[in-house]
């Protein structure tokens, strides 16, 4: 490691425990997708303490926010870190959140600090509601990301990843609309939508011995009706398709859109299907981004690992496809500690995920330091982007 770096990364050590602060304050207030109004304030007051100029409800989105080093005039390269900080529901920070938004703030300083030398500009852009509300979706479409070239952010994982693999996720709610009657006076004279729904929600479940194994279909009974003695007139359920190319996602949904079609005409019954935005694209890697990326892990003493198979979704995979993304991945526990539960919450406060934390913003902090000072780097990520993936 030269001495920039090594710079770099002394640097981050004496951010360490501010860093841990804010993540603890994170997940001592958890806050769900569209919600992190507390949040939001925190950080982006964090931010103006360090220095920074900072613009909240960004691209119309109340929780949203970007903070800029004061006088940091816009130039090309521009690259953008980015702080996720929504929770989730009854579960808290139980994908990590409060380390992603800590990493991106002390990869934030650092550059701040140590980057006055190199070409262009950055700025920490906080998105929020990954968890089932698309942010960056949002924010892409706003043009929030439209004078950025790259964007960059750690998630915590089981593994050390340069990247994942994700799923393209379409969000459904599926209604069913049938007759009401009395269920023990005049049954025949009913349409029953419950019995529509289960007969779907069937052959949705024999419809995955069909699918590829990567690809997941999973959901839930949103209502069932009203009272055991009148037949529903009215079932729904909301659920997720998720396939790795945006084809597979397409035929795949047309096949699940024929079960619930087709069982609602077996029970006389109709069906409706509405797409809840946003829907989440595969992730875009960037080979020539994360071969640093490896080799910045490698010098942290991290041993990198390789996982071909795509777990879960992330509206970061969305940004991939209008912009180079490094979406990196360190580990703080075993996989008996699944994500998404109170467990992995509860260890984002452990030692490992305490070195994870400073290992991310090194990790985010010293690629940005190579994107900047390499030409060539950027140029590839160019044509990384424009390839066919």
């Amino acid at each position: 490691m030269d001495q920039a770096k090594k710079a770099i990364c002394d640097h981050i050590d004496g951010l360490a425990s501010e860093l841990f602060d804010i993540s603890r304050w994170l997940y001592e207030h958890p806050e769900t997708a569209y919600q992190e109004r507390e949040a939001c304030r925190y950080l982006s007051e964090f931010m103006k303490e360090k220095g920074f100029e900072t613009d909240n409800g960004i691209g119309g989105v109340e929780t949203a926010f970007m903070a800029k080093p004061k006088g940091m005039l816009p130039a090309h390269p521009a690259v953008a870190f980015l702080a996720e900080y929504d929770a989730l529901t009854k579960i808290g920070h139980g994908c990590g959140h409060n380390l992603i938004a800590a990493a991106s703030i002390g990869a934030s300083l650092a550059a701040r600090d140590l980057f006055q030398d190199l070409p262009g500009s950055f700025a920490l852009a906080g998105t929020p509601a990954e968890e089932g509300g698309g942010g960056k979706v949002r924010l892409i479409q706003k043009g929030v990301f439209k004078d950025f070239d790259f964007a960059l952010m750690f998630h915590p994982h089981h593994f050390n990843l340069t990247g994942e693999n994700t799923l393209g996720r379409i969000k459904v709610n599926i209604e069913f609309f049938g007759r009401s009657a009395h269920a023990a006076a005049a049954p025949e004279k009913g349409r029953n939508a419950l019995d529509a729904l289960v007969s779907a929600y069937m052959a949705i479940a024999n419809l995955r011995q069909q699918m590829k194994p990567d690809a997941r279909v999973h959901g839930i009974i949103t209502h069932g009706g009203d009272a055991p003695n009148v037949i529903p007139d009215h079932a729904a359920m909301l659920f997720y398709v998720r396939a790795v190319t945006p084809d597979e996602l397409d035929e795949l949904f047309e096949r699940f859109s024929e079960c619930c079609h087709g069982a609602a005409r077996g029970a006389g019954c109709r069906c409706t299907l509405d797409i809840q935005p946003p829907s989440l694209e595969p992730m875009k890697r960037y080979p020539t981004l994360e071969r640093f990326v490896a080799a910045n892990m490698e010098a942290l003493g991290l041993k990198v690992q390789v996982k071909e198979a795509p777990s879960g979704s992330t509206d970061a995979a969305n940004l991939s496809r209008v912009m180079p993304v490094v979406h990196a991945m360190v580990k703080v526990c075993d996989e008996d500690t699944p994500i998404h539960t109170r467990a992995f919450a509860q260890n984002t406060l452990s030692a490992q995920s305490r070195a994870a934390l400073v290992n991310g913003a090194k990790i985010l902090a010293l690629t940005a330091y190579d994107y900047f000072s390499h030409p060539e780097i950027r140029e590839a990520a160019k044509e990384d982007l424009q390839s066919v993936d």
